[in-house]
């Protein structure tokens, strides 16, 4: 379809619309109602369709960058990765560790791992996303207990405590703090 054709196409739909005419006995009735409302919705997308092809033609700079920053957006949202990769990655660790000798491994990355299997046992990890970024954190104690503790706004955790709660950041399709620790695992300094 040509450019030309396709600056007529708005042309002709109103022309369309102006023949289509409703029956009398459809008058005043929530069908001519409805109609109206389709058709002034697509009114008001083809003007603003036609607002950002000129805006795009004044600045295409600008309509490059905002292209940039959603395609980003969206790219790092399809790669948020969620909890089922954190226990994937854990568990292949796990599998990893095993192969190991108990002298050979590192003390550090042997106790976060101890750390997060302690933490699953407990049922005190947790997952959040962000929707281009996700963290797992615990708290301390698990959701399905029912003490007093649990209710009490008193000794519920701060805002500012969360930071230090933090057991891993995933960013990018990785989890990241896990990644950092376990690089080097089989290696006793």
């Amino acid at each position: 379809m040509s450019i030309n054709k396709l600056s007529r196409l708005p042309v002709t739909f109103n022309k369309v619309g102006d023949k289509v005419k409703f029956p009398a006995k459809f008058k005043g009735t929530i069908v001519e109602k409805w109609a109206d409302y389709w058709k002034n919705l697509f009114i008001d997308y083809r003007q603003m369709l036609q607002d950002l092809r000129t805006d795009i033609q004044d600045d295409p700079i600008k309509a490059l960058k905002w292209t940039i920053g959603l395609t980003t957006v969206y790219a790092l949202t399809k790669n948020n990765p969620d909890e089922l990769d954190f226990k994937d990655r854990l568990r292949k660790i796990h599998n990893e560790v095993a192969l190991v000798s108990e002298d050979c491994l590192n003390p550090k990355s042997y106790a976060h791992l101890r750390h997060l299997e302690t933490c699953y046992n407990q049922g005190t990890i947790h997952y959040k996303s962000f929707g281009i970024a996700s963290v797992m954190y615990t708290s301390d104690i698990s959701e399905s207990c029912d003490i007093y503790k649990a209710h009490c706004s008193y000794m519920q955790p701060s805002i500012f405590s969360f930071p230090s709660r933090i057991v891993d950041f995933g960013f990018m399709g990785n989890w990241w703090n896990i990644y950092i620790k376990m690089t080097n695992y089989d290696v006793n300094f």
